[in-house]
């Protein structure tokens, strides 16, 4: 199968103030991560919040630059990109956000808003613009009615599938969605995500679905990639996570989730310490402070993603 995006050893770090002292420190969002992402196969990408989800899926697909590492994009190296050479990657390659009315223009209609996407990336009429805009916006249920409405008349959900329009108006070949359905009201998230999951059999779109949820992933993606404090620590098929996952935090992040019903749980593996907030001050494994199976080796050596089975990654010191 064909390999759509890859990420290799990306870090990305951040400067910090210290509101107090007024001293900088360096936050690593990423840490040598190395991803694939094939054509046709959505992944999610679940974790704890501030793990560095959202700072990867803007790395892949050109709103954000790593400090080192490469990054393809259907087979073009964007790395080094300038702005203007990114254009044409751009194209097929865009993002969903989770806070959807902040990413429009309030002063300009929903029409308007899509309509600047084609007018940015292909040369068309006024006329042809208009019409590709109403046939998106009823691809995504909103009819013409919509165009010349403004963002603030819309509903979460409705201004959720105008934001979608947007992202595969120019038919993305990759598309991330950052927790598009984390804001919604719950009788709203199951149609958004069926509407993800048509637009992908319809338009041949490769998501990365960056969420917290499980059952959100198990809905719309094909794989899953566990990530904790900057690293990916085990990707797997997703009808295969309860008999297969093995990394010991991805049992702990699934322990309550896969069971529904909890008299059927059996006893729940707790979580030792706390969230370290600078994984350079670690020395090994990142998740050595919170593993009950922690050896001496998870504290001097840090453990690399690697194959295990076809399909299934892993990055612990037990599996070698």
């Amino acid at each position: 199968m064909t390999v759509l995006v890859r990420a290799e050893d990306i870090v990305k770090s951040y400067e910090v103030s210290n509101q107090i002292s007024r001293n900088k420190t360096t936050f690593k969002a990423l840490d040598n991560v190395t991803i694939e992402i094939e054509k046709g196969q959505s992944i999610g990408l679940i974790g704890e919040s501030g793990c560095g989800k959202s700072t990867l899926g803007k790395i892949l697909v050109g709103l954000e630059k790593s400090n080192t590492g490469k990054v393809i994009v259907n087979q073009v190296d964007i790395t080094n990109l300038k702005l203007k050479e990114m254009k044409p990657i751009r194209k097929n390659a865009q993002m969903i956000f989770q806070n959807t009315t902040s990413t429009f223009n309030p002063r300009s209609t929903i029409g308007q808003s899509i309509e600047e996407v084609i007018k940015n990336f292909e040369k068309t009429s006024k006329e042809d613009r208009v019409n590709i805009v109403k046939d998106i916006l009823k691809k995504v249920g909103l009819d013409e009615s919509f165009y010349n409405r403004y963002p603030n008349e819309l509903s979460g959900g409705q201004c959720q599938r105008a934001n979608i329009a947007r992202a595969i108006v120019l038919k993305p070949k990759f598309v991330v969605c950052d927790e598009p359905v984390s804001s919604l009201d719950f009788s709203i998230r199951k149609n958004i995500l069926n509407l993800l999951r048509q637009l992908s059999e319809d338009f041949g779109v490769t998501y990365l679905f960056i969420t917290h949820d499980l059952s959100t992933i198990k809905y719309v993606c094909k794989k899953i990639a566990v990530m904790y404090l900057g690293k990916i620590v085990e990707i797997l098929d997703i009808d295969k996570i309860e008999e297969k996952m093995s990394h010991p935090y991805t049992k702990i992040l699934f322990d309550a989730v896969l069971v529904a019903d909890p008299t059927k749980r059996g006893k729940r593996r707790e979580v030792m310490g706390e969230i370290s907030q600078n994984v350079d001050l670690i020395s090994g494994c990142n998740f050595q402070r919170r593993c009950n199976k922690c050896m001496e080796i998870c504290k001097e050596k840090v453990p690399k993603l690697k194959e295990i089975e076809k399909g299934h990654s892993i990055a612990c010191h037990m599996f070698k």
